[in-house]
């Protein structure tokens, strides 16, 4: 293989790898070089140009659902750096699902407040493997401006429970209060979704154990699913607005799962809510289909990351054999 413009030296070390098997996250410096930023930004630039006017409470501009050819994102995936560091960390081979962008606008856009991606990853069994690689654009720095992200370790507080019990649990209230006569509102199913985890106790315990990193362009997050996160005001200072690039990635073997993204459809059958993306159920696949084989994802095989085979030498080491 020839060299690329977006090759880098990055190596992952094992204490990152012990950090994400602990934390469930972990920054890696450096980890896109500046030609890889460089057309990230300029896909970014393209896709918020397409991002619809009518969610500006929480991010000046936000896409989910990316219309440009994917090309220099396949590339980028294909580098064998990429390819081993991801694979190293996870130890799990895996498949791009989505691309998402988010920009903050200053002292104006609020972001997110204490989540976990059931948007992103609502469609996919609760069980299985899902993870996110979230690439600012621009500088943040935590003393100053600010406008990045906050991050709880998930051996202190995890949002498991959020995939495996309230997600579920939220539509089977409503309907029931429904069927007790109880008229029910799309506010009501968002205080559900975001009451938890955005208690007064709950944040307290969040905001005792948040990590809020500085980040300068090619530094990246890598979290897994479930990562309680929220976002971080973009504050006054230099910088007008800030731009995030985020890649979400799932086990390779990992499955559909209908009523999951029926559940997040409910909002938008029920009261008539213009979501921020329709792809969990356009997927259109059989429940339980492998969502790498679904037709809905073109270039199926270039959204693959696998592990590099184990050469001869070393499985004949590992069985004892000479």
């Amino acid at each position: 293989m020839g060299i690329h413009p977006f090759d880098n030296g990055f190596h992952v070390t094992p204490e990152q790898i012990d950090q994400f098997r602990r934390d469930g996250f972990v920054k890696l410096d450096g980890f896109l070089n500046a030609d890889a930023v460089a057309t990230l930004l300029d896909r970014v630039d393209v896709e918020m140009s397409r991002a619809p006017d009518n969610f500006k409470s929480e991010f000046s501009r936000l896409k989910y659902d990316f219309e440009s050819e994917k090309t220099d994102v396949y590339e980028l995936l294909e580098r064998p750096y990429f390819q081993q560091a991801l694979t190293s960390l996870v130890d799990r081979d895996l498949f791009l699902t989505f691309e998402l962008c988010f920009e903050l606008e200053k002292n104006v856009s609020k972001g997110f407040p204490w989540h976990v991606g059931v948007q992103s990853f609502g469609y996919q069994v609760a069980e299985e493997f899902g993870c996110t690689i979230w690439a600012p654009l621009h500088p943040i720095d935590t003393k100053s401006q600010r406008g990045g992200m906050a991050y709880v370790p998930e051996h202190v507080v995890s949002g498991r429970f959020i995939y495996d019990q309230i997600e579920p649990a939220i539509i089977s209230t409503l309907e029931a209060k429904e069927r007790a006569g109880i008229k029910t509102s799309m506010d009501d199913y968002f205080a559900m979704r975001s009451g938890i985890l955005n208690s007064p106790t709950m944040m307290d315990i969040l905001a005792f154990h948040q990590v809020e990193d500085d980040f300068a362009p090619g530094d990246v997050l890598l979290f897994n699913k479930y990562v309680v996160h929220r976002s971080v005001m973009l504050g006054e200072g230099a910088l007008p607005r800030r731009a995030a690039f985020v890649m979400r990635f799932v086990d390779i073997d990992s499955h559909y799962d209908l009523q999951r993204a029926m559940n997040l459809e409910y909002p938008a059958e029920k009261y008539g809510y213009k979501a921020f993306t329709r792809s969990h159920i356009e997927i259109g696949a059989p429940d339980g289909a492998r969502l790498a084989d679904c037709s809905y994802f073109a270039d199926r095989d270039r959204r693959m990351i696998r592990r590099a085979p184990t050469p001869p030498t070393q499985l004949r080491a590992a069985h004892g054999n000479p």
